[in-house]
């Protein structure tokens, strides 16, 4: 009771330690601050003299936040007039014109950080004088349209009121209509509506009047019977909306033609006419014409054109519509926890119109950019992470509308990958002696040495597996370290400056940690030239059409004198660059193409050469009328009063804007007028002319339309109506031509209607065509159709063109003609783009190459400014130009780049090209490289043994070589054994053969033995993987048996560390990288999952141990009394038996073997099932000569697997239950049972032996009954040194020396240390079968296992030693000489198996009841006295173990 009670005392000590470091290590876990704004400051307009109010107030974790005030950028100054309300407000008690101005307001919590509002303005009202649009003097006809426009100019925006005639004017009457927008439209004109107007503009500061406007009546009479032209009364203006909002486009025109119709207004957008039917309300026609939109969406911004037309002419006036949205956060920033000398980053996404501005701040100060701190407008990086860094970021986003922000919090965590280590060591209990750390890389140096990037290289530490390398650098005398993580032995280290010096440090790392020691090398880059840094400021403004004014501001650092500019100029879609030198900052250019994107580009000069490029910028020209008429115009008499007429659009070179529609100016042969004008949208190609007179002959004329009017003319057209309407009584006649174009894969086919004369109504027409004849294809078209291009034809070959009409009688004649294509031609894409020069690789280990370049497009210093990118391509290399070879592509923003991953020792080809937004050079010469070999990756194949004719102790290994040799294969190795779980160290070696040489063969084998095979291939690198395990089992001496053997070989794993399942695995160093290659902190901000994890189970394994710590504590005292009560009251009762027994403690059981013969903690149910075996004859019955023969493996049961120590563990492993074997029986019964046994042949007597049967397994195969299996008890260790009738892994066997012929005594085997002899009929796999896969039984005298404990999962293979071998003890340090142990010559009899029920029982003979009587009284008396015999010794070895 009182070790019991020792255990619970144990545990409850443990429970306490732990629950104290769990608390420890919980506390010191860093945590994020909640610290936000819950009021910010908005944007106020106020009259001077009154107050103001700028609210804000933040809340934090903690209470002790302050909260102060900066106006445009710094801190506010607080009087009399300015005061904080306790709450953070910022109170104004009389606003001037001297506190206008950028509000925000600053919350700082000690020693965390602090935070800044968004930014609010404060602006007194005013009301100019002058008004942005007054109204205007109108003169014009009765029924018309007038229109007054008026804006005032204030703030906030004013009031419009309009007055006729010093009267207030409401709109009372159905044709006065008042807009909102200060837009007074009276449609139609009365009589009474002429005279004088005027507005009045009126906000919260004052009120004013615009000038008067007259409305007056036009007396010009004649005008109207000649027909007028549309002239615009009011036009659409660039319109800004928020976005939600309900706007106007006020349009309005008058104009009457000849026929006294006013004109027509259409809407248009971007080209485009508005269907209003499929807006659903949103934008409408109201008033005289113009157009109201209804919750102006994004998706309405555009280009808005008013066009009213009559039969006279059309005119066009645009408006552009911007759709203004206030800033909103699309990925707001997120917190972080990173460590130490790592890099960071937050991202902040913004959407609104126009597009926010993004900056930003650390504790409410900009954010300063320098090399280790980088803004890239939504994203600011953070290199090689100090102390410092810590704090509060913030995003700020800003446009028309206001300005928003976002708070991210950065704790930087001082424990960084440097002192990793102690984590490392505190985690993983086998690592605290350091031996199972890996060494510093050695070897470190520079392979590469630029002016902005370095690469290092280093060669693996031998003494340990590495899994990883962390690479840390600095400039040298700077604070600021980086780092990075890497798999291979080198690394490339980029954006360094030039001419600066660099530490570097390398340091290993595997499951274990880092190595204690790193691998240092200081780096200095090349020198950069002293060439200018690029200029700075670049605008380019178009001025016209065709002209852009490009200036710019001189570089920062010019290094010398600036001689010149270099400005280079093209167009974005092509290939021809302009450049010229400039000696003044700004150059207007001249001769552009109108509606034409150009990009630029400044270089400056000066006397040591071109600096760095700026960034490129673009700029478009303004659009112009259309330089060119319409192509392919057509006009075709359609009937007796229509006529239809066809084109396409201008060149596209000569469109100069966007075609918003087409005028057709139509008129008779001979009249004096301009006849009528339509105008089409800008997407039609065909217009139908109706209502035209009969037998009459018309002239037509097209020209295409921007928003800055019509371009040139078509050549006249001409066409006469029919007399009467068609005919459709008999089919048309044929076209009257057909014209056809080839290409090489193509024929253009055009064609004409069939002749007028013939009055005859054509509704389509047929189109064949064939390779050598007619009609092999068909094509149906309508009447409007008259060109059409048949494709995907074959090169060089004739085709027979047919073009038929067709009406409702039929199809009419056809109308042939021939088109050959022309031979296949090689269409040369145009690339913009030089290719980049110079490629070159340089090889760094068997899976790296480095490519590096130049590009003839940058400058002498060869730096990446602009938006351009590189994509490498490479493929394995073959003498065979393949057009089926596999490229795989890498991109690059910089002149190199790594290539990784690569097959050793394989030669490979690489190119590369550059893309610089939509435009891309042409691949560059090929360049080749091999990479260095490596160890084989792949053991050899087809591993296959042969038996040798007429030598039964030789066999012949044949095998392939390995998939992946990586490198020429100089040599095998075969190893073989006849014990599998050796070590590979212990088995023996056949020599090393040539790499050439596929076979080798194993002579001086033992006949009739199994032996173990493996083959490994080696070349100039190293050694490869050993090949999987081939079983053959030698002949016997006969020649007969033998051969391969394959039964379910399970894996053996080399050495003695389990697998990595089965130990508790050391935190690696990537298991602190995140998704994106960066360490530390969540990818996704906030908590890490990690941290969440260990908070989570912190919670709850806090509780869990106070409620643990409690339970044991209660436990442990009503358990210890009792206890003592049970002791007292068990004293009272024991007898004198009984009491002998409780004196174990003291002195060890009879027949209780221990492992290493020392005392272990054996559980009372496993005691009570131990069973003790004596056997004194062979057993033949199951003297197995094959594996064939061997009973089924058994795996399936539940048992404990004991590993003896390693070389850096010892423990216990359970594995999971397992079905029983059905070749297994296991016996129900415990009583005692009689095992027949066969008697044995004369030469060999039978020795006595003593198993334990495992927890009273007695297990018997179904067809062989009687077949015992290995005990289940922890055992003895014995050595076992070979016999000459074993088998052996070495050359010559020695001849089988005749057995004894004399039974031993009792004390005749061996003197001075106890051994055991191997029954001769025990056979060398009886272990491999009879025991439990992972059972660890107790040390039988009989138990054949020559390395003394099984090794981790070959439980399996207990490979026992035949015929007559002596197995020693291993003698424990910890126990004394006993006497030996002795067997006496007994008869071969069945014999008793007594199993005890616990081991502190004492057996005594003949007192149990079921044991059957001898039937001899002879042989009873031998056994008995071999019996008693036996457990003396046994007795005598436990008890002077356990008097130590």
């Amino acid at each position: 009771m009182g070790l019991f009670h020792r255990r619970k005392c144990r545990i409850v000590l443990c429970v306490l330690t732990f629950s104290a470091i769990f608390c420890e290590y919980v506390q010191a876990i860093p945590s994020f601050t909640e610290f936000t704004f819950l009021i910010e400051p908005s944007d106020l307009v106020v009259s001077r003299g009154e107050a103001a109010t700028l609210h804000c107030t933040a809340q934090s974790d903690s209470t002790s936040h302050k909260v102060t005030w900066i106006k445009d950028g710094q801190p506010l100054d607080l009087d009399a007039n300015k005061n904080v309300w306790s709450n953070g407000s910022l109170h104004i008690t009389d606003v001037q014109n001297s506190d206008r101005g950028l509000y925000q307001c600053m919350s700082s919590l000690p020693n965390l950080g602090t935070i800044v509002s968004r930014t609010a303005s404060l602006r007194t009202a005013y009301l100019s004088r002058n008004f942005l649009i007054q109204p205007q003097d109108l003169t014009i006809y009765l029924q018309d349209v007038a229109m007054f426009q008026c804006r005032g100019d204030g703030l906030p925006a004013p009031n419009v009121t309009w007055y006729k005639d010093n009267n207030v004017l409401r709109d009372v009457k159905s044709n006065i209509r008042i807009y909102q927008d200060g837009v007074l439209e009276i449609n139609p004109v009365e009589f009474a509506d002429f005279g004088t107007y005027y507005c009045q503009a009126e906000n919260i500061e004052r009120g004013r009047s615009s000038r008067l406007a007259k409305l007056e009546q036009n007396g010009n009479i004649e005008s109207l019977k000649e027909g007028m032209a549309p002239s615009f009364v009011i036009t659409p203006m660039d319109t800004k909306i928020q976005e939600g909002s309900s706007t106007v486009l006020f349009c309005g025109a008058n104009g009457r033609d000849h026929l006294g119709k006013q004109p027509v207004i259409t809407w248009l957008k971007d080209g485009l006419t508005i269907d209003f039917t499929l807006t659903q309300g949103r934008l409408q026609m109201t008033g005289a014409g113009s157009l109201q939109i209804f919750n102006v969406q994004k998706s309405d911004a555009g280009t808005y054109s008013c066009r009213p037309s009559n039969m006279e002419d059309s005119i066009d006036s645009e408006a552009t519509l911007t759709v203004l949205v206030p800033p909103k956060f699309l990925v707001k920033p997120k917190s972080r926890m990173a460590e130490e000398k790592t890099d960071t980053f937050f991202r902040c996404e913004l959407d609104g119109s126009p597009t926010p501005g993004i900056y930003w701040t650390k504790d409410g100060s900009a954010i300063v950019t320098t090399d280790y701190v980088i803004e890239d407008r939504n994203e600011l990086r953070i290199l090689g992470l100090v102390p410092t860094d810590a704090g509060f970021y913030q995003c700020h986003g800003n446009n028309e509308l206001g300005s928003i922000q976002a708070i991210a919090q950065l704790i930087v965590l001082p424990n960084g990958p440097v002192s990793s280590t102690a984590s490392y060591q505190y985690l993983d209990p086998y690592s605290s002696n350091g031996a199972n750390l890996p060494k510093e890389p050695s070897d470190l140096s520079a392979a590469i040495i630029s002016k902005r990037f370095i690469t290092l290289r280093w060669t693996q530490p031998s003494n340990r597996e590495v899994t990883g390398y962390s690479v840390f650098w600095k400039e040298q005398g700077s604070t600021r370290e980086r780092m990075l993580n890497t798999t291979h032995t080198e690394a490339n280290i980029p954006r360094l400056k030039p001419d600066t010096n660099y530490e570097f440090r390398v340091r290993a790392v595997n499951s274990y940690g880092f190595s204690s020691n790193f691998a240092r090398t200081t780096v200095r880059t090349d020198k950069d030239v002293a060439v200018p840094s690029p200029a700075v400021d670049v605008l380019a403004i178009p001025q016209s059409p065709h002209s852009i004014l490009v200036s710019w501001n001189p570089p920062r650092q010019p290094k010398g004198q600036i001689t010149k500019y270099l400005l280079i100029f093209s167009e974005a879609d092509s290939s021809h660059t302009s450049q010229i030198e400039v000696t003044d900052t700004k150059k207007l250019l001249r001769g552009l193409m109108a509606f034409r994107e150009y990009t630029f580009h400044i270089v400056a000069v000066n006397e040591n050469g071109e600096g760095m490029s700026t960034r490129e910028i673009s700029a478009k020209t303004f659009s112009d009328k259309p330089s060119e008429p319409p192509q392919n115009a057509t006009l075709e008499t359609a009937s007796s009063t229509s006529l239809i007429v066809r084109w396409d659009p201008p060149p596209p070179d000569h469109q100069n804007g966007i075609i918003t529609g087409y005028k057709i100016r139509y008129k008779t042969r001979g009249a004096s007028r301009n006849g009528a004008t339509f105008t089409t949208d800008g997407n039609r190609r065909l217009y139908a002319l109706t209502n035209l007179e009969k037998d009459t002959e018309y002239q037509v004329r097209i020209s295409a339309l921007t928003v800055n009017g019509s371009g040139p003319l078509t050549q006249k057209l001409w066409a006469t109506t029919y007399k009467d309407d068609l005919d459709e009584s008999k089919v048309p006649d044929a076209p009257r031509r057909v014209h056809v174009t080839s290409d090489d894969t193509s024929i253009r086919v055009s064609w004409s209607t069939p002749p007028p004369e013939s009055k005859i109504m054509v509704r389509g027409y047929i189109l064949g065509w064939g390779k050598g004849v007619p009609d092999t294809e068909k094509k149906h078209f309508g009447p409007e159709t008259h060109v059409f291009t048949i494709r995907n034809l074959l090169p060089s070959s004739e085709y027979v063109i047919t073009v038929k009409a067709k009406n409702n009688q039929g199809e009419g004649p056809p109308r042939y003609t021939t088109a050959t294509t022309t031979k296949e031609s090689v269409h040369e894409s145009v690339l913009p783009l030089m290719p980049p020069v110079g490629l070159k690789t340089l090889v760094l280990s068997s899976t790296t190459i480095v490519l590096m370049w130049s590009d003839t497009t940058l400058d002498v210093n060869q730096m990446v400014q602009d938006n351009r990118y590189y994509t490498v391509r490479y493929r394995v290399a073959t003498n065979v130009e393949s057009e089926n070879s596999r490229y795989w592509y890498q991109n690059s923003t910089d002149l190199n780049e790594h290539i990784d991953s690569l097959r050793p020792n394989t030669r490979y080809e690489f190119d590369v090209m550059v893309i610089k937004g939509r435009r891309q050079s042409p691949w560059s010469m090929k360049e080749t490289n091999k990479t260095q070999e490596a160890a084989p990756g792949s053991p050899p194949l087809d591993l296959t043994p042969v038996p040798k004719e007429n030598d039964p102790r030789a066999v012949i290994m044949n095998w392939q070589p390995p998939a992946k040799p990586n490198g020429q294969i100089t040599g095998y190795l075969v190893f073989y054994t006849t014990d599998p779980k050796q070590e590979l160290r212990e088995w023996v070696v056949d020599g090393i053969l040539e790499g050439d040489e596929l076979s080798a063969t194993i002579k001086r084998l033992t006949p009739s033995t199994t032996y173990y095979f493996k083959v490994q291939a080696r070349n100039s690198k190293g050694y490869g993987p050993l090949s999987e395990t081939v079983i053959y089992k030698t002949p016997k001496a006969d020649g007969s048996g033998g051969g391969q053997i394959n039964p379910e070989y399970p894996q053996q794993i080399d050495g003695k560390i389990p697998p990595h399942n089965s130990i508790p695995q050391s935190p690696k160093p990537e298991d602190s990288v995140n998704s994106d290659g960066r360490r530390g902190g969540n990818s996704e901000g906030g908590l890490p999952t990690g941290i969440m994890n260990i908070i989570i189970a912190s919670v709850v394994g806090a509780t869990f141990c106070i409620i643990i710590i409690v339970v044991a504590v209660i436990y442990c005292k009503r358990r210890d009394n009792e206890q003592r009560l049970k002791r007292q009251a068990q004293q009272n009762q024991q007898s004198p038996l009984k009491g002998k027994g409780q004196g174990r403690d003291l002195k060890p059981p009879d027949l209780w073997i221990h492992d290493n013969m020392e005392m272990k903690n054996i559980d009372k149910g496993q005691r009570s099932e131990s069973t003790l075996t004596m056997s004194t004859t062979r057993r033949s019955s199951n003297d197995y000569r094959s594996m064939d023969d061997l009973p089924p493996y058994h795996e399936e049961r539940n048992e404990m697997y004991y590993h003896p120590p390693s070389d850096h563990e010892e423990r216990e492993r359970f594995l999971p239950p397992r079905q029983p074997n059905p070749g297994i029986i296991r016996p129900k019964a415990t009583k005692p049972l009689m095992i027949s046994v066969d008697a044995q042949p004369p030469p060999r007597e039978p020795i006595a032996m003593v198993t334990a049967l495992p927890n009273g397994a007695l297990n018997m195969d179904r067809g062989e009954p009687g077949m015992l299996s290995r005990p289940g008890f922890p055992r003895t260790q014995y050595n076992m040194q070979y016999t000459s009738g074993g088998p052996r892994v070495n050359a010559g066997d020695l001849p089988q020396p005749p057995p004894s012929q004399k039974p031993p005594d009792c004390h005749s085997l061996g003197q001075g240390q106890p051994m055991a002899v191997i029954a001769p009929g025990q056979h060398e796999f009886d272990g491999y079968r009879s025991l439990p896969r992972g059972n660890r039984p107790m040390r039988s005298f009989t138990s054949p296992n020559p390395h003394n404990y099984p090794k981790p999962l070959s439980g399996v293979h207990h490979h026992s030693t035949p015929k007559h071998q002596i197995v020693k003890p291993q003698q424990s340090p910890y126990k004394k000489a006993g006497p030996p142990l002795s067997a006496v010559p007994v008869k071969p009899r069945a014999i008793p198996v007594i199993k005890p029920k616990a081991p502190d029982v004492v057996l005594k003979a003949g007192t149990d009841p079921d044991i059957q009587k001898s039937e001899s009284t002879e042989e009873l008396s031998a056994e008995m006295a071999n019996l008693d015999c036996l457990m003396k010794d046994l007795n005598a070895i436990t008890q002077q173990n356990f008097e130590v």
